[in-house]
């Protein structure tokens, strides 16, 4: 089983023979020994990003969580609703024959159908002011978690 709470300097010092126990050896031990610790704790913070990454998915409490840890840690504003549809209404042409009555029609704007056919709505604060580099790992980060099929927009409120 692997142990990672090794601590390399008590190990050394354990390792060194009594007769050989001197500053200069130590000291020279120890600087053979620190790239050692540095690709430990590398990986260890490799293996805990991993593990965040793998427990993680594209469900929308986890994306909200993801999203929430990278970019509003404090308050957590970030949240996800559902997209907007709207059922289509369809004209027939002449040589289809069809009745000409259309019914009841409602005027949307260019924002409203903006949203439409969307899967998915990240609604972040006004207020939150996202950089363009900031815009870009927002985008990644939700690329990487969402599923491929579905399509996402993100819109600003209070």
């Amino acid at each position: 089983m692997y142990n990672a709470n090794i601590d390399y300097d008590r190990l050394l010092q354990m390792l060194i023979p009594t007769f050989l126990r001197k500053r200069k050896i130590k000291a020279f031990l120890s600087v053979l020994i620190f790239p050692i610790k540095i690709l430990k704790r590398e990986f260890l913070q490799f293996k805990q990003a991993t593990i965040y990454k793998i427990t993680h998915n594209g469900q929308v409490v986890y994306l909200q969580k993801v999203l929430n840890d990278h970019f509003d840690r404090q308050q957590r504003r970030i949240y996800i609703t559902d997209g907007v549809f709207y059922d289509p209404t369809y004209v027939y042409t002449h040589q289809e024959d069809k009745p000409v009555y259309i019914g009841t029609q409602y005027l949307y704007t260019s924002e409203e159908l903006a949203l439409i056919d969307v899967d998915f709505l990240i609604v972040v604060p006004k207020d939150f002011n996202l950089t363009d580099d900031m815009l870009t790992r927002f985008h990644a980060l939700v690329k990487y978690y969402k599923l491929v099929s579905k399509t996402y927009r993100i819109i600003k409120k209070q």
